[in-house]
């Protein structure tokens, strides 16, 4: 009784998740994930719309109407809007085939961001086609006219909802052109994957200086350290860095200058700050951006990771991504 009872919750009355699975299994045989693709019989399927429905249950209707009255006219009407529908089925049908996808560059964003995809979409010479609708699900759809132009690039937005890897999975392209009654679609695999960072955290300063053998940056005061130049009196400098040879050669009043040392490379450190992973992870990466736009060496400290300090877009990019795949990175 316990077995039956597992089984049955495990797929509850209605899943569609068995079926589910063995689609995604047929359709990975029948179109392999590629990262572009040429659109053909094997790749496109085609069905009638609500539109196409009701404009075929019209159809036998007038067609009952002509057999019962034996009206000349309404076969010949029939017969018509019969050949209407059958060109209709071809034209939809070649407004997919023969189309080329291929991806061309993956964005990269934050969390909550909607992450950018190219698509260049071109069409056969000499062959136009319109009416065409990318997108994948839940995610606005964006059209392609290539009509005058052979191919064009599409740009599509899915929006993360969690760091790491983004696979939006299958492409849903489609069609409802000449009249609206089929629609020919597809479902293709891109291969498209971006990396999406945690969502930065700006109201952290937890920055740790390096040691002091680091090379950092001057500063001059009139302090205990080692000598650098010389300057002007300004009233209020202590008396003994005052240059009294100099006074008395040239009656000018001279202050030792000195140099100290400030470091400002920076370390990130993970163990500084509170709160559970993926907070910290925010707070990092804000703290990384402020680094960066502040024009300042940083370096950064995981648990068993560690970036050496440095500065400029390629390693802002590497940090950021050390802390979008922090943990993750069996998953990729």
């Amino acid at each position: 009784m316990s077995s039956l009872s597992s089984s049955t919750n495990k797929f509850p009355l209605g899943s569609k998740r068995p079926f589910s699975n063995r689609f995604k299994r047929w359709l990975n045989r029948r179109i392999p994930p590629q990262q572009s693709i040429t659109l053909s019989q094997k790749s496109i399927f085609i069905f009638p719309t609500r539109t196409g429905f009701v404009f075929s249950i019209l159809l036998l209707t007038l067609l009952l109407a002509a057999i019962n009255y034996e009206n000349s006219l309404i076969f010949a009407l029939v017969f018509w809007l019969g050949s209407v529908f059958f060109v209709a089925i071809f034209y939809t049908f070649r407004n997919l085939s023969g189309i080329s996808l291929e991806l061309q560059k993956s964005g990269a964003g934050f969390v909550d961001e909607d992450i950018e995809f190219s698509i260049k979409v071109s069409r056969p010479e000499n062959s136009q086609r319109e009416g065409l609708q990318l997108g994948w699900p839940k995610e606005v759809k964006q059209w392609a006219e290539l009509y005058e132009d052979a191919s064009t690039t599409v740009h599509l937005f899915v929006n993360a909802k969690q760091r790491g890897w983004l696979n939006p999975k299958r492409l849903l392209v489609e069609t409802y052109y000449p009249l609206g009654l089929l629609r020919a679609w597809t479902w293709v695999d891109l291969n498209a994957k971006a990396i999406v960072y945690p969502k930065p955290l700006f109201h952290d300063h937890n920055f740790i200086n390096l040691g002091e053998n680091d090379e950092g940056q001057l500063t001059h005061h009139s302090g205990s350290d080692d000598f650098h130049d010389m300057r002007n009196y300004h009233p209020g400098d202590s008396p003994r860095h005052i240059l009294w040879r100099s006074y008395a050669r040239q009656d000018e009043l001279l202050v030792k200058q000195f140099a100290a040392y400030a470091d400002y490379r920076l370390i990130l450190d993970w163990y500084q700050l509170e709160g559970d992973t993926e907070l910290r992870l925010s707070r990092l990466t804000g703290m990384a951006l402020n680094a960066y736009n502040s024009d300042k060496e940083f370096g950064l400290k995981l648990p068993q990771i560690e970036i050496a300090p440095n500065s400029g877009k390629t390693h802002l990019n590497h940090v950021l991504k050390e802390l979008a795949l922090y943990k993750l990175q069996h998953e990729n």
